[in-house]
């Protein structure tokens, strides 16, 4: 006979159509198990005899497996579960994060932005609503955030904000600002409450940012709070529109960001949307086969210069310095028809939800200003926790590869059908208002050869940098014994 007892790190929680997880919380993410198997972990809580002749040989393994990963321990005579452990069911679908717009309004006049924040188009909310929205995230399970804008730091209560989410033991993972305001003052509100997040920055290349930003003085203060990041010790990523009068500046402006400690550099090309449908930008807009052609010259380049950062440049090509498996093609996603109704159309969204200033619930943050939006639900009419359950948003975010294909004649007959997936839903919605519609980019990519010729740069490339420097490679981590008795969350 034997008593186990849950390690304190761990919290017994279910969620809608999920009821058998545990919350992890330190890595801040549940995982979810056969219901049956379930019952024996509810039973580690140091007032219940197991007896192991009793017992089946898979039901002893997932106990072994357990204890092994010291999820749970043999109990002492004095153990209890604390009360936070406790088996507690939300009432909303699990979302591991929240990415949320905290005011549609900004300090800069980005001429390229999507939100239209330099005219506050999606308003901002007040304090209350913001309070009652984090006791909504709370009452449905939700305990990381990203927080974005507009621009999130010109807000004066952003401090009140801070200590809110604390208090609800809601953790900030990252803020996407502009950089113009963070200051040591905000990292030290940060660290009182005990967050320390990850930052991402845009800066739209040397001698450029001023112009794209619309404020003189923009690139001197994203430096400065990249200065600032590095010294405090915080995770920092950047992003970058690439148009045609930066396009030759992506060389040099990664490697003052790696200099400046930035781990990551996702580049992409303006979009039909927002700020950049206005004449003087459009003149600016790269047309794919001169974005495809800049990334395939800069490739080895990018490894030339010992691939200072890991990088994403379009969905063309992506390369992750720690990541055993080498580079890739983001476009490239394999489906075949057997896998179509089992594979998500965006493995992404069961994972993660936008909120925007205005209460709406979308999929990701770029369909805010589609016309699709007004599909969408917001917390004026709803409560988060029934737009989590049943809703639009839900319907879509479910959405399978073999959804897209069925209603998509031209992805179903395409002849790179097994390849794609279908690629985006938000590009789709951009350029057809149709979720369901063709990704005019991926579609672009594959049907001129692009794929062809990015992997001949590429490979060469990557062959010569590993060469080089093959330690830079670490060797792949192994399975957990867990992971074959974990069921996936994608209900």
């Amino acid at each position: 006979m034997a008593r186990y007892i849950i390690d304190k790190r761990y919290r017994l929680r279910g969620w809608y159509k999920l009821p058998a997880g545990l919350y992890d919380t330190v890595c801040r993410q549940a995982v979810f198990f056969d219901p049956h198997l379930y019952e024996l972990l509810l039973g580690c809580n140091a007032g219940h005899d197991f007896d192991k002749d009793t017992l089946s040989e898979k039901e002893v393994k997932f106990l072994e497996s357990l204890l092994k990963e010291k999820i749970i321990r043999n109990a002492g005579r004095w153990d209890v579960l604390l009360p936070e452990q406790r088996y507690k069911v939300y009432p909303a679908r699990y979302r591991k994060t929240v990415h949320w717009s905290i005011t549609g309004a900004c300090n800069l006049k980005c001429r390229h932005c999507f939100m239209s924040a330099p005219h506050a188009k999606h308003g901002s909310p007040t304090t209350e609503q913001i309070m009652d929205v984090i006791d909504q995230f709370e009452e449905c399970g939700i305990f990381n955030v990203d927080i974005t804008g507009g621009e999130p730091l010109i807000r004066k209560d952003f401090e009140t904000i801070v200590r809110r989410l604390q208090e609800k033991e809601i953790r900030i993972n990252t803020i996407y600002t502009n950089g113009w305001l963070v200051n040591d003052r905000l990292l030290d509100i940060l660290e009182q409450n005990g967050m320390h997040p990850a930052f991402q920055l845009s800066f739209d290349g040397i001698g450029q940012h001023d112009f794209l930003r619309g404020v003189p003085g923009a690139e001197e203060k994203t430096i400065c709070a990249l200065k600032l990041l590095k010294e405090r010790n915080h995770h920092v990523s950047c992003s970058m529109c690439v148009h045609k009068g930066n396009s030759e500046t992506i060389r040099d402006s990664v490697k003052l960001l790696a200099e400046l400690g930035v781990k990551s550099l996702k580049c992409g090309s303006m979009m039909n949307m927002g700020e950049w449908q206005s004449p003087d930008i459009k003149k600016l807009h790269l047309s794919e086969e001169e974005s495809l052609e800049i990334i395939e010259r800069y490739i080895p380049l990018y490894f030339e210069d010992g691939a200072p950062l890991s990088i994403m440049l379009e969905g063309a090509f992506v390369f992750e310095k720690d990541n055993p498996d080498g580079w890739g093609i983001y476009y490239k996603r394999e489906c075949s028809q057997e896998e179509e109704n089992d594979t998500l159309a965006c493995p992404v969204l069961k994972d993660s939800f936008y909120l925007g200033p205005d209460g709406m619930v979308a999929p990701c943050q770029g369909m805010c200003d589609t016309d699709f939006a007004q599909s969408f639900s917001d917390l004026h009419s709803q409560r988060l926790c029934d737009i989590l359950k049943e809703s639009e948003y839900v319907r879509l975010s479910y959405a399978t590869v073999g959804d897209v294909r069925r209603r998509n004649d031209e992805c179903r007959k395409c002849e790179y059908v097994d390849r794609c997936a279908g690629s985006c839903r938000h590009s789709a919605l951009i350029e057809g208002n149709n979720y369901y519609g063709v990704d005019p980019q991926a579609c672009y990519f594959f049907k001129n050869g692009w794929e062809e010729r990015i992997t001949a740069a590429a490979q060469k490339a990557y062959e010569a940098y590993m060469k080089r420097k093959p330690k830079d490679i670490p060797k792949g981590k192994g399975k957990k014994d867990t992971e074959d008795l974990v069921i996936p969350n994608c209900y």
